[in-house]
C-alpha cells in the first residue's frame, strides 16, 4: 500500500510539471521542417503524457478505492480486534474456569481411584472371604454325605437290633411255653405219683408227703422263676425299646455327631448282651431246678 501510494505521489508531481509548463508555440526556424519534427515530437510526447495521465488518473482512482477499502478493510480489523480481544478475554476466563475445574477434577479423580483402590480392595477380600465360604461349604457337604450315610447305617442296624428285640421276644415266648408244658408234665407226673402213693403203704406215705412238699417247693420256684422271667423279659423288652426310642432320638437329634452314636450302638449292644447273658443264666437255673 505504501508502493502505491509513493507511486501515485511521483505520478502527481510528474502531471503537474507537465501541466504546470508554458505551451509549445511554433517559433519561426530556418528549416521548416525541422519545427515539424519537433512539433510532432512533442505532440506525440504529448499523447504519450496525456495517455500517461489518464492511466495515472485510472491508477489513482483505483488506488483511492483500494485505500477505501483498506481504511474499511482496517476499520472492520480494529472492530474485529476489539471483538476478538474480548472474546479472548472470555476465552481466558472460561479457559480460567476450565482449568479450575480441571483441577478439581483431578482432586475428584485421585479421590476417585482411591476409593477405586479401596474398593478393589474389598472385592478382593469378599473374593477370598467367597472362596473360605465355598471351601466350607464343600466340606459342609461331605460331612453331610457322611451323616446321611451314617444315618442310612444307623438305621440299618436299627432295623436288625428290632428284628433281634423280635427274634428274642418270640424266644421268651417259646421258653415260657415250653416252662408251662413242663410245669403241666411235672403237675401230671405228681398228680401220677400222687395217685400211686394212695395205693402205698403207709412207710412210703411219708416219703411220698416229703416228695411231694419238694415237688411243691419245685413249682413254687418254678413258678416264681417262670414270673421272674416273664417280669424279667418284660422289663428286657421295655428296656432295651425305651434305649432304642433314646437311641432314635439321639441319632435323629445328633446326626452329625457319628462318635457319640457309635458309642451309644456300643453301649447299647453291651447291654443286650449282658440281658441275654441274664436270661440264659435263669434259664440254666431253671434247667437244673428240673
Amino acid at each position: 500500500m505504501l508502493h502505491i501510494q509513493e507511486s501515485l505521489s511521483h505520478n502527481n508531481l510528474l502531471l503537474s510539471s507537465i501541466l504546470q509548463s508554458q505551451p509549445i508555440h511554433p517559433q519561426p526556424s530556418v528549416s521548416n521542417s525541422r519545427s515539424t519534427r519537433v512539433i510532432e515530437q512533442l505532440q506525440d510526447k504529448l499523447d504519450s503524457v496525456q495517455k500517461e495521465v489518464l492511466s495515472i488518473r485510472k491508477q489513482l482512482e483505483s488506488a483511492r478505492q483500494v485505500k477505501q477499502q483498506c481504511e474499511l478493510e482496517s476499520q472492520a480489523y480494529a472492530d474485529s480486534n476489539v471483538q476478538y480481544r474480548a472474546t479472548i478475554q472470555e476465552l481466558i476466563q472460561t479457559l480460567e474456569t476450565k482449568q479450575k475445574s480441571l483441577d478439581s477434577t483431578k482432586r475428584s479423580s485421585i479421590h476417585l481411584e482411591t476409593q477405586v483402590k479401596k474398593l478393589k480392595d474389598e472385592a478382593l477380600a469378599s473374593r477370598k472371604q467367597l472362596e473360605d465360604l465355598r471351601r466350607k461349604e464343600r466340606v459342609l457337604e461331605r460331612d453331610r454325605d457322611m451323616a446321611v450315610a451314617e444315618k442310612g447305617q444307623t438305621e440299618r442296624q436299627h432295623l436288625v437290633l428290632r428284628e433281634c428285640v423280635q427274634k428274642l421276644s418270640s424266644r421268651f415266648e417259646n421258653e415260657v411255653v415250653g416252662l408251662r408244658q413242663d410245669l403241666e408234665t411235672v403237675q401230671g407226673q405228681i398228680k401220677v405219683m400222687a395217685e400211686r402213693s394212695l395205693i402205698l403203704a403207709n412207710g412210703v406215705e411219708a416219703r411220698i408227703k416229703q416228695r411231694t412238699m419238694e415237688r411243691r417247693q419245685l413249682m413254687s420256684q418254678l413258678t416264681a422263676v417262670r414270673t421272674q422271667m416273664e417280669a424279667n423279659t418284660q422289663r428286657f423288652v421295655d428296656q432295651v425299646r425305651s434305649e432304642l426310642q433314646a437311641l432314635m432320638n439321639d441319632v435323629y437329634r445328633t446326626a452329625n455327631r457319628t462318635d457319640d452314636f457309635h458309642s451309644a450302638v456300643t453301649k447299647c449292644r453291651g447291654e443286650v448282651s449282658g440281658l441275654v447273658a441274664r436270661i440264659r443264666a435263669y434259664t440254666a437255673e431253671a434247667s437244673n431246678f428240673e
